[in-house]
């Protein structure tokens, strides 16, 4: 079925694996795991090197995600964000070898293994993998829970200290390129845009971070401020409302909210209280599991593009979990 732009009001993006690519921040993603498990900072027992880490982040990232096979196994999990994916690789680490010490990927590979075993999917996974740590460790699961723990705010801290960047070393933001030509991209956006499409961004990225790449590539100018949501409104809602479940993908609401904060307040969006019928005038444009699972569930019409992690894999799950459309990349969203 061929897609019809003029058919939509609204399109709302996904960024990494679609616009960004993720790379920069699964590097960001293996220093992180590396300086928790290994720095005694933290909950190591050595003293690391950080212009060390910095000068070999590649090699880093290579052997804590097994060549990226653990990131693919991750993101099979619907897990969205990479603070998850360096939460999620650190515990089952600590969990398979509380007093882990030496750095060799026969532990990494043991990680992965264990991860591509797991049944349970996002959100349920954060739980499972939080409480196989703190057992393991003789701690309380409170101290690892995901949102609301130390363990947590170490997450944070530690990879926006590697990705932003600090005294010791330059941030790996400055490092970040577009997925497709930019000049494409443009063209893409313009002519949606010309066809009276309002766009916008739904992103496990806080805002900073979101910004930071699309006003330095020239691409602000295309999306509606008011449509704009990141992981600072995810954790706004989820401090006012303290809801069961994360509202981070594969939860809808970051995709609700990009397209109805004007008119509907958190708790509405959050209980559900919305026009379903207006949502089959939004199209969402995402390449992960995670993508689709939140365009569904809020009954928008899903967009899956084949430039995340693994094509494969991504066709696959897209056409057995009923995606409406895919395509290459998003410069097929426009007819040349």
């Amino acid at each position: 079925m061929k897609f019809q732009p003029n058919n939509f009001d609204k399109i709302i993006f996904d960024m990494d694996g679609v616009v960004t690519s993720e790379y920069i921040y699964w590097d960001a993603a293996a220093l992180t795991v590396y300086e928790l498990l290994y720095s005694h900072k933290f909950y190591g027992l050595s003293e690391i090197d950080h212009n060390w880490c910095y000068g070999n982040f590649k090699e880093l990232h290579k052997i804590i995600f097994c060549g990226d096979k653990t990131i693919k196994a991750v993101k099979a999990l619907g897990v969205n964000t990479n603070w998850d994916l360096a939460y999620i690789v650190f515990c089952v680490s600590k969990y398979l070898e509380p007093d882990l010490t030496e750095f060799n990927e026969w532990h990494f590979e043991s990680v992965r293994m264990f991860i591509e075993n797991i049944t349970v999917q996002a959100p349920e996974v954060y739980n499972l993998v939080g409480e196989l740590a703190a057992v393991s460790l003789n701690s309380e699961f409170s101290d690892f829970k995901r949102g609301r723990s130390k363990l947590w705010d170490d997450v944070i801290n530690c990879f926006q200290l590697w990705f932003l960047g600090g005294e010791s070393v330059p941030g790996l933001n400055t490092m970040e390129k577009p997925l497709v030509d930019l000049n494409d991209l443009k063209k893409t956006f313009l002519d949606l845009k010309s066809k009276g499409i309002s766009l916008g961004i739904g992103t496990g990225r806080p805002k900073d971070e979101i910004l930071f790449p699309l006003k330095k590539w020239g691409l602000m100018e295309f999306f509606s401020d008011n449509m704009i949501v990141t992981y600072d409104d995810v954790l706004k809602a989820e401090e006012d409302f303290k809801p069961e479940t994360p509202l981070s993908k594969p939860n809808p609401f970051v995709f609700l909210k990009a397209a109805f904060r004007n008119e509907l307040d958190d708790e509405k969006l959050i209980s559900g209280n919305y026009d379903k019928e207006r949502c089959l005038k939004i199209a969402v444009v995402g390449d992960a599991p995670s993508d689709l699972m939140a365009a569904k569930s809020a009954g928008m019409v899903f967009v899956g593009v084949l430039t995340g992690i693994d094509r494969k894999s991504a066709n696959e799950y897209f056409l057995s979990h009923n995606a409406d459309y895919i395509f290459e990349d998003v410069t097929q969203l426009i007819d040349d």
